[in-house]
């Protein structure tokens, strides 16, 4: 049993197609699909996919890139999450975290990363591990250029994090990693693997016990699929991950599927 611990079916890319999407994972051997919120109307989304599909289950949470839209709502926007975290099949928060990269393209007009945004983006992302304390749920973090930051918010708050977590499309940054494996953390394997060496030596440190894996679909698609350009990548594909790094890590595949399963259903206590 293969499970996708990040796909976004709540995004506008599969929207009239989940139910196909769906049925092609499970036909792939990919038994659970875990879809994150990234604000409060695609967490609402995935707690009702959620709701509506037995392999689904879902995070709820606030993307650093969305922090700008609810500095003025905070405390509204905390208990609409926490009441969507009584849902049974809500199995974390997120995705939160930090995201310090210069997109040119956003639906926000003047997106400038500035120190006040930065400062906004960590007062987000410390409500949210605040909330993932108090329901008693795993953190899933988003990093884009902000390690530093993200690893000093971390260690400050190091024992909220009773719940674990897992450092979603991992980048391979040194410090996060020592990190996580001194905490006995998780970080999260994308397609990125199929080609990018710097990955590959990642998951060749990193012990088995420690890694999950994931699509984070519609985006980075893997190879060989990447060359093709068949948007969007869905869960399915990540099969195409596990059998990758059980090139790299010189074991089984099905071992690789049993190890990274038990990882997902111990982190987010799934059924």
């Amino acid at each position: 049993m293969l499970i996708d611990t990040h796909c976004h079916l709540n995004f506008k890319a599969f929207e009239g197609r989940v139910k196909q999407i769906i049925q092609r994972a499970k036909k792939a051997g990919v038994e659970k699909i875990i879809i994150p919120g990234t604000n409060l109307e695609t967490s609402r989304k995935t707690v009702e996919l959620a709701q509506k599909y037995d392999q689904v289950y879902a995070a709820i949470g606030i993307h650093p890139h969305h922090a700008k839209e609810i500095t003025n709502y905070k405390l509204q926007i905390t208990n609409e999450l926490k009441k969507l975290a009584k849902s049974k099949k809500v199995v974390a928060i997120g995705e939160c975290g930090l995201d310090y990269h210069q997109y040119q393209k956003t639906k926000y007009d003047d997106y400038k990363i500035d120190e006040d945004f930065k400062n906004q983006q960590k007062e987000v992302f410390e409500m949210q591990i605040d909330l993932a304390k108090k329901a008693n749920l795993p953190l899933i973090i988003h990093n884009r250029e902000a390690s530093k930051d993200i690893l000093s918010l971390l260690t400050d708050h190091h024992s909220l994090l009773t719940n674990s977590c897992v450092l979603h499309c991992f980048q391979g940054e040194d410090n996060l990693l020592d990190w996580i494996l001194e905490n006995n953390f998780y970080i999260g394997i994308t397609g990125i693997v199929t080609y990018n060496k710097k990955m590959q030596a990642v998951v060749r440190k990193t012990p088995l016990k420690n890694i999950l894996i994931e699509t984070d679909s519609p985006y980075l698609m893997p190879e060989p699929i990447k060359k093709t350009k068949k948007w969007p990548n869905e869960p399915k594909n990540v099969k195409i991950v596990a059998k990758r790094i059980a090139k790299i890590k010189g074991d089984s595949f099905l071992e690789i599927t049993n190890q990274t399963t038990n990882n997902a259903v111990k982190l987010f206590k799934l059924s």
